[in-house]
């Protein structure tokens, strides 16, 4: 029996008019330490040069297989599912067609997987390439991500954005299909989709903290180029999945307070709203703002000060709303201060 006749990893690949970067993408997974893999690669109505590109690759390599949605486009979605019912091995890692993974990327993912068996999946550090299509705010962003490495620190901040890149992630196979069912079509983006419904299903991913994928960014970019990626999805996506989570909280008669009467408070208090989940109030710490009116979504929101919001018995829940990494710092450490507990008494969101 040939090594690659039972991969211990299938590897997704979504392919669409990838033909400028899918070559190097798949010699990076080619040139990968653990051998025991096989590429699903699927051609999602490529009209470009991709599918000659993968069947070069395919008839030099018995580990590659080529798939296709239709003739037509059908979206990243149909295409991950495919791959997913095709997947032999009992882990699935993701890769995309433009990104490159580094050498010791999926022998050191499997290694963190198979040493845990609590974990759903394994992220890995990663940046941004190349440099002068790098913006400032994505940046940020992976440096954010990258400093999220236990499944709690990864959890905890799954409400902000996503915390784990979609490309880079390991996952059990079987629970993929069992527990998830997949890969879901939303009106937001896919990736954060199926993270908050395994986060939501009590599943944990950690992070190998190591850079052991780079992540391209260019002009054809989903992420800069789809309506599922806009401000006003991203806020659909979290204030959706916020009120499932606070549904036990306010069943449990607890009241629930949103910090921060800025734009984004405000923004997020009326999502909540049309979600279900009314607020019974908003919080702020400017002497300007404390006692006026919020109003939106057929729903008014009274301001109050956050020295009130410590005060109230029996304690509410918090949803923080206040924007960047330092706040979500001073926060965190204010309401520590008071004896609040992250996920039992408050959860940061933006």
């Amino acid at each position: 029996m040939s090594l690659y006749d039972e991969p211990r990893i299938s590897v997704a690949m979504p392919v669409r008019d990838g033909a400028p970067w899918l070559r190097e993408s798949v010699e990076s997974l080619l040139a990968q330490s653990e051998r025991r893999f096989e590429l699903i690669a699927v051609d999602d109505g490529s009209v470009d040069a991709s599918r000659d590109i993968l069947e070069s690759f395919a008839s030099a390599d018995s580990r590659i297989r080529i798939l296709e949605t239709s003739r037509e486009h059908r979206g990243i979605v149909a295409a991950l599912n495919l791959a997913l019912e095709a997947a032999r091995g009992p882990y699935l890692a993701r890769m995309d067609a433009d990104d490159i993974s580094l050498r010791q990327r999926l022998s050191a993912q499997l290694a963190a997987l198979e040493s845990d068996p609590s974990l759903f999946g394994v992220t890995c550090s990663a940046e941004a390439f190349p440099a002068d299509s790098v913006t400032d705010g994505m940046r940020a962003y992976v440096d954010w991500q990258n400093s999220l490495v236990s499944a709690a620190e990864i959890a905890r901040d799954r409400f902000v954005e996503s915390s784990i890149l979609h490309p880079t992630v390991l996952l059990r196979t079987a629970a993929v299909r069992d527990v998830l069912g997949g890969w879901h079509d939303a009106a937001w983006p896919e990736d954060w989709d199926f993270f908050l419904r395994a986060f939501g299903a009590g599943q944990k991913i950690a992070r190998v903290p190591e850079v052991l994928f780079r992540w391209r960014q260019h002009d054809r970019q989903l992420t800069r180029s789809h309506p599922r990626y806009s401000m006003e999805s991203l806020l659909q996506a979290r204030a959706t999945y916020l009120a499932r989570y606070l549904a036990p909280v306010e069943q449990g008669g607890r009241r629930v307070f949103v910090l921060g009467a800025g734009p984004v408070g405000k923004a997020l208090a009326k999502a909540l709203a049309r979600c279900g989940l009314v607020a019974d109030g908003i919080v702020d710490v400017d002497p300007r703002k404390i006692g006026g009116v919020v109003r939106g979504a057929g729903h008014r929101w009274r301001v109050v000060a956050h020295s009130a919001l410590g005060a109230m018995t029996p304690r509410p829940f918090a949803v923080s709303a206040v924007a960047g990494g330092p706040a979500r710092a001073r926060i965190r450490a204010e309401l520590g201060k008071w004896g609040w507990k992250e996920g039992d008494d408050f959860v940061v969101a933006a």
